[in-house]
């Protein structure tokens, strides 16, 4: 019976004005990847010519090298925010925690930078890795640099995080491992400085092309809280980010038009401003 008025409600929403998000509305994408394989076969007008097309004023470029950075950023008219991706850099995607020096050695990428790095990450990471000396030393450097760290991890490995570290801003990939509602609003009100990115999620939210009531009323509870993503992990997610993009704002005009306006763009542009 809920669901039922749940479900008319939405409807008669959605034919109000307030509630329907434009479809040109900003875009800040809150988990890119662009690395040399991708590079190489996407480049960077490719990587400008897609994001402008898709109004993507902003986006958080996960990145393992200085040149691609300042390459995207001198050919793009869209704002990079860069994170640096050091993981299978230093070791593999699933081991780099027990890398040893972990935190010296990323100190030391900052130190001879020419990029002013926003942030750290991403870092796939289990709960058996959670207490690695190598996740402490980069949860010390992102306190000590005021930098975010995007983790792709276990609810155990955020717990472990925060009860080590309070003051550490983390970016939750994907809404966690584990992206049901009932345990992600329980993570926004334990942490109150993590936010997630909604990457990879789309069928969970918007299933059948209608969005799922319990995200629904997650995101009208927590509107600050949530960005979006595309998640660019291959050449092909490059070559298919409008289809993916489209998915996303299918959703997003379902919501009222505040909560829309503040999980598109608001919300990474007022985490991650501009200098």
């Amino acid at each position: 019976m809920y669901h039922s008025i749940r479900r008319s409600l939405l409807a008669l929403l959605l034919t109000l004005p307030f509630a329907a998000a434009s479809a040109a509305s900003p875009i800040f994408d809150a988990h890119l990847h662009y690395r040399p394989a991708e590079a190489a076969h996407f480049g960077i007008s490719d990587v400008a010519r897609t994001l402008a097309a898709n109004q993507v004023r902003s986006a958080i470029v996960m990145a393992p090298e200085d040149d691609l950075i300042r390459r995207l950023k001198a050919g793009s008219d869209t704002r990079i925010v860069p994170f640096l991706e050091v993981s299978q850099r230093l070791g593999k995607k699933m081991d780099w925690m027990h890398v040893e020096d972990l935190g010296d050695r990323v100190a030391r990428m900052l130190d001879e930078s020419n990029v002013k790095w926003r942030g750290l990450g991403e870092f796939h990471i289990l709960a058996d890795d959670r207490f690695a000396p190598g996740f402490e030393q980069l949860l010390d450097l992102a306190v000590a640099r005021d930098l975010t760290i995007m983790i792709h991890g276990d609810p155990a490995v955020i717990d472990h995080a925060y009860a080590t570290h309070p003051e550490v801003r983390i970016l939750w990939a994907h809404a966690g491992s584990y992206a049901y509602p009932p345990l992600v609003q329980d993570y926004l009100e334990r942490h109150p400085r993590m936010n997630m990115d909604l990457s990879m999620r789309n069928p969970r939210i918007n299933p059948g092309g209608q969005i799922d009531d319990a995200w629904f009323e997650l995101f009208l509870a927590h509107p600050d809280r949530f960005m979006i993503g595309v998640d660019t992990f291959t050449r092909t997610r490059w070559e298919q980010y409008t289809r993916l993009k489209d998915e996303t704002r299918a959703w997003l005009e379902q919501l009222p038009e505040d909560v829309a306006r503040a999980i598109a763009f608001e919300n990474g542009e007022r985490l991650f401003p501009a200098p």
